[in-house]
């Protein structure tokens, strides 16, 4: 009786593991350029914390037009160390995973679909990966394709199937970075998830200044003024439920945070609530200098006559000052996007990226927001 008591408890033990996932992966993409950004913006890889990220996603590496991997940055990558560093973080923690990604949003669908469409371009990206693992010490690949088309959908399964099958003697991971909206005719879910070990949801830029109006780059809740395609799709809940729904595993799913905001210049400066129309992208960053888009580390130093909201409804914080607003994510929205990973069984958290944490403090925290998750998860 004893024996058979036994064997029920570790199958009941076995179907739970098996149902619920722990939700323990950080995943940290690291921009390689961050080494260029002028004075308190200029990052290096040494500066990242490995007892936080469970993944380092090195951002980006081309691919040429045959399928051989393209170093983009030799000189960042190679004679400014970059590779060497973050392969130096093991020996902080041995058991992280520094990935190779590719593609990305300059990248764009032009270099990815015809290599998934051939199967000579196939082998040879898999044969150039395992030659970079085997030489520089990477752990697997990230493919982060912005965006496959419907001629790409069975495509993009062969690729990753055989690359999956590629990397299991090495134990090598394969993950993939996909649209916050399922894509019906270009994303076969169900082989996705089949096929990777995890699936990094860019759950952010869900506004931006183009619209016209203020916006949340990545609320974690609809709002009141959402349209019906806003409250279905453009927000972190929405996004997870979407992709489970279409056959995700949420064992496999990580949620995006993004470590910056957008900024928006006010019409007028008396309208700064939510939906509040907007002439154009605001202020850049004294670092990151992007168009319409400030760091957080750049964001959190905005103090003073700036006003800070947090919005009840979408979990997320805005500030504004004059003509000019900005929606992003703090330490407070961070946690509850934690939680609400744990409450819902997910792979865990991923961020774009680690470089735009407030790495040096200025604000209160070393990391503050990597901070926010480690404590919180």
């Amino acid at each position: 009786m004893f024996v058979k008591c036994l064997l029920l408890f570790s199958f009941l033990c076995l179907h739970l593991q098996f149902s619920y996932g722990v939700t323990d992966t950080v995943v940290c993409y690291y921009a390689s350029w961050a080494i260029y950004r002028p004075d308190k913006g200029e990052f290096h890889p040494e500066s990242i914390d490995p007892t936080i990220c469970t993944h380092i996603n090195y951002a980006f590496l081309g691919i040429y037009p045959n399928g051989t991997l393209q170093m983009i940055d030799e000189w960042g990558d190679i004679e400014k160390g970059n590779f060497q560093e973050v392969e130096a973080l093991k020996e902080i923690n041995p058991n992280l995973k520094t990935i190779i990604s590719v593609g990305g949003w300059n990248a764009g669908n032009a270099i990815l679909s015809p290599i998934a469409a051939s199967a000579e371009f196939r082998a040879n990206l898999i044969a150039s990966c395992l030659e970079y693992f085997e030489t520089y010490g990477f752990n697997g690949l990230d493919i982060d394709w912005e965006y496959p088309e419907a001629k790409d959908k069975e495509n993009f399964i062969t690729l990753l199937r055989e690359i999956k099958e590629a990397f299991q003697p090495g134990g090598y991971v394969l993950t993939i970075a996909v649209s916050a909206i399922p894509i019906d005719d270009a994303y076969d879910i169900p082989g996705m998830s089949e096929n990777v070990d995890l699936i990094n949801l860019m759950t952010y830029d869900f506004h931006i200044a183009g619209g016209g109006i203020t916006g949340q780059n990545s609320p974690l809740y609809w709002g009141a003024a959402d349209s019906a395609w806003q409250k279905e799709y453009e927000n972190v809940n929405s996004t997870v439920v979407n992709w489970v729904n279409e056959g995700a595993d949420p064992a496999k799913l990580t949620i995006g945070l993004a470590f910056y905001g957008h900024t928006f210049q006010l019409t007028d400066p008396a309208q700064h609530d939510l939906g509040s129309p907007v002439s154009d992208a605001g202020m850049s960053g004294p670092y990151t200098k992007g168009y319409g888009i400030m760091g957080y580390n750049e964001i959190c130093e905005l103090t003073g006559d700036w006003t800070r909201v947090f919005d009840d409804q979408q979990k997320v914080p805005y500030k504004y000052k004059d003509d000019q607003w900005i929606g992003y994510d703090d330490e407070e929205s961070v946690a509850l996007k934690v939680q609400y990973a744990k409450d819902n069984n997910l792979a865990g958290l991923m961020i774009w990226t680690v470089d735009m944490d407030d790495f040096l403090g200025l604000c209160g925290t070393k990391d503050g927001l990597l901070q926010t998750i480690k404590n919180n998860l």
